[in-house]
């Protein structure tokens, strides 16, 4: 029997849970396919495609390996033209109690709207060329997920290979926090990256902070330092919140990822809220883009006590100001469209407000509220939904689906 036709069968049983290293190896096998005569350079682990303030004109890649991998580069080029190599920065990390190396490399000054292929090198070991696309002004798609925590990461990688598989042209991808259910726990980081890497092999992701990444190996507050060290993410010229939040253009949209931890991160690190609110009215002020979209984790309001809540007083009055078309949220882990919103109002001149349902297996009973226009079908027994966003210069189309690929919601905003 050959090794490729026993991870085939490894996985087919369900087995990847009982023989973790065979489980990551045949998940990985594609990737680490190499060509050329080059052979596989199986300790890269992860790779993932991070978005930059303007991803028309550059990327980062960035991946991690168990042991150093030495004489690394990056292989890259525009489909129809000359090979170019780009150098590797490498960092040690030590989490956990779990030793290894994260290596990232920038891409500067490409095509936009092209193809390029590019693969990672180490003597004469290669990965297989993966894709990497960058966008124009225009038309994009995009894969939304929220709370992706799980106990069982077999369920996250349903929910984003059904995603990856029914919508192959989509661009771009977020999780509106709650990635893992610990963020101080290896082992659970190592789960999100292996259930995510179909999803994340060649699209460009944009992860948001979440409550749980804020969590200790204890359930104690703490800083998001496996967020952060995981995802290098544009600067938001801060000195004490680099990686909290940050903002991107994509196509014909501004997106501004907010954290809105202040409960988790206040008293470890003050004045977050003051700093976002500084960057984020002078980045929406700087913003040429047809669509303001604000990605952010914690919602707006409380479904016990049926009325807005310390979320919606610190961030709806700017939402309003800054005429923010869109804001997506999580943490409930369950879907909700409460259509138009201004002044804390229902209001046909308002912010459109879409709180995401849940991506992983944490399942949360919450009670239908009268702010609700469009609930998920079955509130008590919901199972694990996505949403598409399909964003054009004139219209924003919105699908939430679940993972049956049944539509629970699609509406389009027009400008």
């Amino acid at each position: 029997m050959s090794r490729r036709f026993f991870l085939k069968i490894l996985l087919s049983l369900g087995l990847g849970a009982y023989f973790p290293k065979f489980a990551e190896a045949a998940r990985l096998e594609e990737f680490h396919r190499p060509q050329d005569g080059y052979k596989p350079l199986t300790a890269v682990k992860f790779l993932r495609q991070i978005v930059t303030e303007d991803s028309r004109t550059s990327r980062i890649l960035m991946w991690q390996s168990d042991k150093k991998i030495d004489d690394i580069k990056i292989e890259y080029f525009l489909v129809g033209e000359d090979a170019k190599f780009a150098p590797v920065l490498c960092s040690p990390f030590t989490f956990d109690k779990s030793a290894g190396f994260f290596y990232v490399c920038v891409l500067e000054n490409l095509k936009p709207e092209s193809l390029y292929k590019f693969r990672i090198i180490s003597g004469k070991r290669a990965t297989s060329f993966q894709n990497l696309r960058t966008p124009g002004f225009g038309n994009f798609q995009m894969l939304v997920f929220s709370d992706s925590q799980c106990v069982n990461y077999n369920v996250w990688q349903k929910v984003a290979d059904t995603a990856d598989k029914n919508f192959p042209d989509a661009e771009l991808v977020t999780v509106i926090g709650d990635l893992v259910d610990n963020g101080e726990a290896a082992y659970q980081w190592r789960a999100w990256h292996l259930a995510a890497t179909k999803v994340l092999s060649e699209r460009i992701f944009a992860p948001v902070c979440g409550n749980h990444e804020c969590y200790d190996k204890n359930w104690l507050n703490c800083l998001p330092v496996g967020y952060t060290e995981n995802f290098k993410l544009p600067s938001n010229g801060t000195k004490n919140f680099d990686g909290y939040f940050y903002s991107f253009d994509f196509g014909a949209a501004h997106f501004t990822v907010l954290n809105t931890q202040f409960a988790e991160i206040d008293a470890l690190n003050p004045g977050l809220k003051e700093e976002q609110e500084y960057f984020f009215r002078r980045d929406i002020a700087n913003t040429n883009r047809k669509w303001k979209i604000v990605l952010m984790h914690k919602d707006i309001f409380d479904y016990g006590q049926n009325k807005f809540n310390e979320i919606a007083e610190i961030f709806n009055d700017l939402f309003d100001e800054l005429e923010i078309d869109l804001v997506l949220t999580g943490h409930l882990h369950t879907y909700r469209n409460r259509g138009k919103i201004f002044g804390k109002k229902k209001s046909p001149a308002g912010t459109t407000y879409i709180l995401c349902g849940r991506a992983g297996d944490q399942d949360y009973l919450e009670p239908v509220s009268e702010i609700d226009e469009v609930t998920a079908p079955d509130v008590q027994h919901e199972p694990e939904s996505y949403i598409l966003l399909d964003v054009r210069p004139e219209t924003l189309t919105l699908t939430c689906l679940d993972v049956a690929g049944e539509i629970w919601d699609k509406f389009t905003l027009k400008k």
